[in-house]
Parts: structure tokens; sequence; C-alpha cells
């Protein structure tokens, strides 16, 4: 079976929010078995698209057996899935959660076995689902393509080798780095002559995309200091998608894209401390 290449070009948005980061929550409470299945496919549909297809790339592994090849699937299929692979996967605040949110960008590579389809494929989409395995060499990845306005393409790929350790940031180190970033970005957007006039009001301008970043919600129970660092990452997201529309915006990009890291190591913090909570 022929695998679709990811969408190359991810756009500078979709990098610095992406949905996957509230579908990661979503997934994480259905498996711990605080949502129904129908609620975990109701927020999938709400967060992403109407309809979800997965396929899965055998090329990197095939841990069905071929059972998803050459049939249509569905989101009913895909859960079944996360779950045989999640079921004996050690639980407990030490182990990797049972889901994580992986995240590319200008120099920052996934942390995913170096060389894997399933790292190549979240550099190029951006963002993926990691799934954890009993085995502590394996882990999956679930990366999202858009097909059309209707249609979201998840392929899982197989990884196997030594997982780059996440940067250890605790909340609180993480919200210090998003409001350093925060600071540089206002300062840039308000500085005398930098921006059209259109955009001399950011605040204005900040709270209308901060409306789009941050929709939809997240699941009930989502540890507040998780939920803090997300509203903040939504935040200056938000700056920096303003700062980069405008006409000076090419220009900015050398001090304005380093501050995407600085979102992207908030998003995955946060949803990895809120899946630690769980098990508090």
């Amino acid at each position: 079976m022929t695998t679709p290449r990811p969408a190359l070009g991810t756009s500078l948005r979709e990098q610095l929010w992406s949905p996957v980061q509230n579908s990661t929550l979503w997934l994480g409470w259905w498996l711990h078995g605080l949502l129904s299945a129908d609620d975990v496919i109701d927020a999938f549909t709400e967060v992403q698209g109407p309809a979800h297809t997965l396929l899965v790339d055998v090329a990197s592994g095939d841990p069905f057996d071929g059972e998803f090849a050459g049939r249509p699937t569905s989101l009913v299929d895909m859960l079944r899935a996360v779950r045989a692979v999640t079921a004996d996967a050690p639980v407990s605040v030490s182990d990797r959660p049972l889901v994580g949110l992986v995240l590319a960008g200008p120099g920052d590579v996934p942390a995913l076995p170096a060389g894997s389809r399933g790292a190549a494929a979240v550099a190029a989409a951006g963002a993926g689902i990691t799934v954890a395995d009993a085995d502590p060499e394996v882990l999956h990845v679930l990366v999202p393509q858009l097909l059309d306005r209707s249609i979201v393409l998840w392929t899982w790929y197989r990884t196997e080798g030594r997982v780059p350790a996440l940067a250890v940031y605790s909340p609180g180190d993480a919200d210090r780095l998003l409001t350093e970033a925060t600071e540089q970005a206002a300062g840039l957007i308000e500085s005398d002559g930098l921006l059209p006039a259109r955009h001399r009001a950011p605040r204005m301008a900040v709270g209308a995309l901060s409306d789009y970043f941050g929709l939809p919600g997240l699941p009930v129970g989502v540890s507040p200091r998780a939920a803090k660092l997300m509203a903040r990452a939504d935040v200056v997201a938000s700056i920096i998608e303003v700062t980069r529309t405008s006409e000076a915006g090419a220009s900015l990009d050398p001090r304005i894209l380093p501050l995407s890291r600085a979102v992207r190591t908030a998003r995955t913090t946060a949803v990895d401390h809120a899946m630690r909570e769980l098990l508090r």
C-alpha cells in the first residue's frame, strides 16, 4: 500500500496551534476511562473535522498484521487500535504517558527515533500524537493530514529504537519561557513604526486571533496549570501571527520565529503535565 506523503509547507499558524494538542488530551482522557467512546468521537469531529480515516504505514512496521489494509476505516477503528497497543503499556507517573503530543518546527526536530518514517512525517506535518507500547523501545505516532475540508487522514507509524527524551520542563519553567517570549513579542508588535496603522491596535487583533487559536475546548478536569500554559501559548501564537501578517512581517522572521519554540515547548509540556496529573 502506498502511503500518502504528509502535506509539505505547513503554515506557521498550523505550527503554532494544531488541533492535535486538544485531540491528544481527549484521547488520553478516554484511555483512562474518563470519557465514553461517543464523547471522544464527538470531540475529534468537533476539533478536527467530521470525517476521519486510518491508514497504517506498513513500511514502518504493521502492528496489526494487515487488519486495516484495503478497507475503509473510521475513528472507531483508530480507537480500537490505540486501545490494543496500549493495553499492556506501563502506567505510572514516572512512565511515558499513554498518549502524548509531538511537535516540530523551524529548528525543532520531533522527539521520535531519528531517521524513522514517523519522525519524517511529523517534521513535515508539524504535529502528531504519540501512542505508548508495552515495549519501551517501540513508540507509535498518529499523524493527521487534511485531505479536504471534511476528511482527516490519520497515518499510523510504528517507530523502533531509542526515543529522544523530552526536554524536561516543569509547567513553571515553560511558563517562564513563554513570559519572556510574550515580552519580546509584545515589544515587537507595539514598537512605533513597526506595523502599519491597521495593526496599531494589537490587543484587538490578538484578541480576535486568540479566539481562533483557543477553540474548541479541553476535556473537563485538565490540570489548571496545564490549561494556563496552553492559554498563554495561544496568546503568544496570536501575537506572532499578527506580527508576521503585517507588511513588516517577513523582515521580522529572524526575531519572531525563535519565539515559536517557546510556544511548542509550552504545548508539549502542558499535555505531558496534564496526562501525568491524571495518575496522581
